[in-house]
């Protein structure tokens, strides 16, 4: 009769067994993977979450707030009180045109903008004290009976600080030259800027029955609970405008930044827990004879099983809590170290990132270390008489199973896209069929050729050939490892590199309206003599869509349900023989010369396809009660973010023999360069001048906010990755020890091992290399084309840097992890066989 371990004594001898492998070091690749694991996941989300969370902050000051309610109806006094009642902060605005009026007899229309005292709830206003002076911030309106006004308007007036002006019936003191406005990125007025105090409003005379008038609600704080209450009530005079509607260049850098985040964090959970299965098989391997040893002593196999099993409870919960404070350690000691990087203090961290390391810890923990330590209680008590004897291990396709499974798991609980999963998944059997089809090959082919080398080529070569099976698995590892860092470094470049080219030295900041065919040939004449380069002068008319084959638009509208408001308004439209840069036509032919004299147009893709519109459709426009037939030619991309001047409507000829029409242009200004436009106001004054260098500045910062969130990301997971490279070497440091200890009683020198070992190691790196550049390549085409909207290209030079990073990385990690494997005396591992 077996005799039975009580509970208490096998925990008691659990504690033993787990002090007893801690200091003998058994357990310290294994509890290295596990906090490498929840560290990196752990750090990286509570970096993601604060550097995310502060980007939308910074990018909330393109709005004033964190969202607005427009409407051409002034805001109901119950939204006011509901959003008061929810927390959030609020002020409003009124927008209007109203005529200014300076000294003597000038006059100049002007876009009124009065704002409550709250104004502004996120970013600052820029004001000086002269025109186009020295910038001072601030975070406060002005004061009743104040107007702040923009260096044109100064200019066009004549007028200073101090002055007074006027404002449609109002007088008011002019106390700061208006600079910028934090909310100006959608509110592109083409008159020259009048701020004043909303209780100046009933002063200027300029708001009654039947005026075009604009008002706002600005929110701040958790703005979606109010917006899924407010959607329920918000009638056709009013629309929603958040963060993401503000500039569709933040838009788009933030979806990207998050999508690399999250691509960053999920690698971190497979170079984890590869690195922790690895471990794990190793100190299981370890522990056979230990367990046939306790089975002899009368252990139950169930014994063995919580003996170990609850080892590893306890070490794994220590580990992911140690691992979940070095996370936070490590999120704001980079934090601290780039404190003068960033340009504010960031956000507080949510708990989220916390629980999702704790979480992530555990799925490994149970995924990648339990299976090889649960199977122990199947080894025989033979063992301890003959090492041979089989041992309790899971078999690799069970292994490889849970492994996998518990991955996707785990990467699209991470990413919550099936994208990103999908793409690793397909970049990781990609490795895997390549290991199987080349690995064996190649390792074959340098045997061959290894016989006409020297002592120690023939000896590291015939060390691949000998442990084939165990070399293709480690191929497979390295190759896993190599591919992620590949990706991720290469991901991130291309995204640097396109924000970089999205924003290149001299991108137009000022745009020039209202210039008409008789003011063109002298603004050309101004900028070309003061060295000022400008965009094309695109003539531009306004106009809205009336009918689609015959088909009401607004049929069609309720009919298709399109999302947002650019097919109900008035759109600008030009035309144009020249296709621009930054639009790529996608269906159809760009117009020839014959063309401009037939009614062509083309439609912006996006528009299109709201539409439901084609080539050959027949479109109506009108142009001021004009109407005006044309077919379509051809559709196209554009890309919006260029800051050059861009339409969704372009006709092949001048549309109503271009009568009535206004040009556009665009031209970068230096700020020394900034008296120019005084000198263009006062020559033309009917041309507007759109500055928008401020919102430049803000968008550089939120890109460089992101770029530095990229570098810090990509370093954590290259760290990950070496632990990974780290394990795999570990896992078979007992066959090498084996291996040198036999060589070296034969007679061999240390600088023989030494170079075999060396020798090896470079071939599988090199070999691991090559597959990890072709899954890169692979995964890469899905991850930008799919996921970050990016046009792809071969990375060519990666298929020979991949094998020389791949042979320099894994050599070199090989040789100082096998370093023990020469130092040992060769008599005590032969005592251990």
């Amino acid at each position: 009769m077996k005799q039975v371990a009580p509970r208490g004594s096998l925990a008691r001898l659990a504690m033993k067994l787990l002090w007893r492998d801690w200091r003998s070091g058994e357990l310290n690749i294994l509890t290295a993977a596990l906090l490498v694991a929840v560290t990196t996941v752990t750090g990286i989300g509570l970096f993601t979450d604060r550097i995310s969370n502060s980007i939308l902050d910074e990018a909330g000051s393109l709005l004033a707030a964190d969202a607005q309610i427009r409407g051409s109806q002034p805001i109901p006094a119950a939204w006011l009180e509901q959003a008061t009642a929810a927390g959030l902060a609020t002020a409003q605005i009124t927008t209007f045109q109203a005529m200014a009026f300076g000294s003597g007899r000038s006059a100049q229309l002007a876009s009124v903008k009065a704002v409550s005292d709250t104004y502004p709830l996120k970013g600052e206003l820029e004001v000086s004290s002269e025109a186009y002076g020295l910038i001072e911030k601030t975070q406060g309106g002005p004061q009743p009976s104040q107007a702040w006004v923009n260096s044109r308007l100064l200019a066009a007036l004549d007028v200073v600080v101090g002055d007074t002006i006027g404002v449609g019936d109002g007088d008011f003191t002019i106390a700061k030259v208006l600079m910028a406005e934090p909310d100006n990125a959608g509110d592109f007025g083409l008159n020259p800027r009048v701020l004043i105090n909303a209780a100046d409003i009933g002063q200027t005379g300029a708001v009654q029955l039947g005026s075009r008038v604009g008002y706002r609600l600005l929110l701040a704080g958790d703005v979606e609970p109010f917006r899924q209450e407010w959607l329920k009530q918000k009638g056709e005079h009013h629309r929603w405008r958040s963060v993401a509607d503000a500039n569709e260049r933040i838009t788009a850098t933030l979806q990207r930044a998050e999508s690399f985040l999250l691509l960053a964090g999920s690698l971190g959970v497979i170079l984890g827990g590869v690195a922790l299965a690895l471990a794990s098989k190793r100190y299981a391997t370890r522990q056979l004879s230990h367990v046939a040893l306790l089975k002899t002593l009368g252990v139950t196999p169930n014994g063995i099983a919580l003996l170990y099993a609850g080892s590893l409870v306890v070490l794994g919960l220590i580990a992911v809590v140690v691992g979940l404070v070095l996370g936070w350690v490590l999120h704001w000691a980079f934090l601290e170290l780039f404190s003068g990087l960033l340009p504010r203090e960031l956000v507080a961290a949510t708990s989220q990132p916390l629980w999702i390391g704790f979480i992530t810890g555990l799925v490994c923990l149970l995924a990648f270390a339990f299976p090889p330590v649960w199977v122990l209680r199947l080894t025989s008590p033979a063992r301890v008489f003959n090492s041979n004897v089989p041992g309790g291990t899971i078999n690799t396709a069970r292994t490889t199973t849970i492994g996998v499974l518990a991955v996707i798991g785990l990467v699209y609980f991470y990413s919550q896209s099936v994208l990103i999963t999908g793409a690793l998944m397909a970049a990781g059997a990609v490795a895997i069929i390549g290991v199987t089809l080349l690995a064996g090959l190649m390792i074959r082919l340098a045997r061959a050729s290894g016989s006409r080398l020297g002592t120690t080529w023939r000896l590291g070569l015939a060390s691949l050939q000998r442990n084939g099976s165990q070399n293709s698995f480690q191929i497979m590892i390295f190759a896993m490892a190599l591919m992620l860092l590949f990706i991720l470094t290469l991901l991130r470049t291309s995204l640097l590199t396109e924000w970089q080219q999205q924003l290149p030295e001299g991108t137009p900041n000022h745009f020039a309206f209202n210039i008409f065919e008789q003011e063109k040939s002298g603004l050309e004449t101004l900028l070309a003599e003061r060295d000022v380069p400008a965009t094309p002068f695109y003539p531009m008319m306004r106009g809205r869509l009336v009918t689609v084959d015959g088909e009401p638009i607004k049929d069609r509208l309720a009919r298709l349900e399109p999302d947002g408001d650019d097919f109900r308004r008035e759109l600008n439209v030009t035309w144009s023989a020249v296709l621009a840069d930054d639009n790529e036509v996608i269906e159809g032919e760009w117009f020839d010369a014959a063309d401009a004299e037939q009614a062509y147009v083309s439609i912006e893709a996006d528009f299109a396809e709201a539409l439901a519109l084609s080539v050959g459709d027949t479109v109506e426009f009108s142009f001021g009660g004009q109407s005006v037939q044309s077919v379509v030619d051809n559709i196209r991309t554009v890309q919006w973010d260029s800051l050059a001047p861009n339409f969704y409507i372009i006709f092949s000829g001048p549309i109503l023999s271009g009568s009535g029409a206004a040009y556009l242009t665009s031209f970068f200004l230096t700020p020394d360069q900034k008296p120019l436009l005084i000198d263009i106001v006062t020559a033309y004054p009917t041309i507007s001048i759109i500055e928008v260098d401020a919102i430049l500045k803000r968008i550089q910062s939120i890109v460089g906010q992101v770029t530095l969130a990229i570098e810090f990301i990509l370093g954590l997971v290259l760290l990950a990755g070496l632990i990974v490279l780290i394990a795999s070497v570990q896992a078979t440091l007992d066959s090498r020890l084996q291996e040198s200890a036999i060589l070296r009683t034969l007679g061999a020198r240390a600088r023989l091992v030494r170079g075999a070992l060396a020798i090896e190691f470079f071939t599988l790196g090199g070999v691991a290399g090559l597959l990890a550049a072709l899954g890169s390549e692979i995964a890469l085409y899905f991850l930008q084309t799919e996921l970050l909207n990016m046009a792809f290209s071969v990375h060519w030079f990666i298929f020979i840097l991949g094998p020389l990073v791949g042979a320099s990385l894994i050599g070199l990690v090989g040789l100082l992890s096998t370093r023990k494997v020469v130092r040992v005396p060769p008599l005590i591992v032969l005592r251990q066989l």
